[in-house]
């Protein structure tokens, strides 16, 4: 007797955590209707697991990467860790294969640094690595603030950008266009003069 009596506690136990497969957490409001969990406070946030990442390659503190996985990264990559799977202090979502920053509250775009063309001479079909410049600069900085590292903590792949000419003298450059790589190939058709310009526009995909 004893033993059916425990068994159908545990059958309704299990029963009503079925039919409740939503929850509201904070207040004894009904769940929303989408939610699986509803979180509820004027006063109180979700604070996510605080954790060390390594690298964006490295699923470490977790086992595997799993896709959706959102964790707070508290550390920076030590410098043995090639720039390209860098990491500093802030949110990362994990898409499967990596960990991904969220740049929330960040602008997604930014001017390209300043780069030099040659325009003393006329020449047809030249070609200028955007992207491996933005590295160059953006890994080796002239100065920086104290307690910054050596070069700019978060770079982009290239594949992760777009690529912009917003404006340029069209009286110095034609046949302007760029590939996925932000590799670029122009003409140079004119000298430049003290008012000769392009403006180049990375925009995070």
């Amino acid at each position: 007797m004893k033993k059916f009596f425990l068994f159908f506690i545990l059958l309704t136990v299990a029963f009503n955590a079925t039919i409740q497969a939503q929850v509201t957490i904070g207040s004894n409001a009904e769940p929303d209707a989408n939610a699986v969990l509803d979180l509820q406070s004027a006063t109180k946030g979700l604070l996510l697991p605080r954790v060390v990442l390594k690298a964006t390659n490295d699923p470490s503190p977790t086992s595997t990467h799993t896709a959706g996985l959102t964790v707070y990264n508290t550390s920076v990559s030590p410098k043995s860790i090639p720039f390209e799977y860098y990491v500093s202090p802030g949110l990362y979502y994990n898409d499967g294969t990596k960990w991904i920053r969220m740049a929330l509250g960040f602008s997604n775009w930014f001017y390209m640094p300043s780069v030099s063309f040659d325009t003393s001479v006329t020449a047809y079909g030249l070609k200028k690595d955007l992207y491996k410049l933005y590295c160059s600069q953006f890994q080796n900085p002239m100065v920086k603030s104290d307690g910054a590292p050596a070069s700019v903590p978060y770079i982009l792949k290239a594949t992760d950008l777009y690529y912009y000419i917003t404006e340029y003298d069209t009286n110095v450059f034609g046949k302007i266009s760029i590939d996925a790589n932000g590799v670029m190939t122009y003409d140079v058709i004119g000298s430049a003069s003290d008012c000769s310009f392009i403006n180049i526009v990375f925009v995070l995909k």
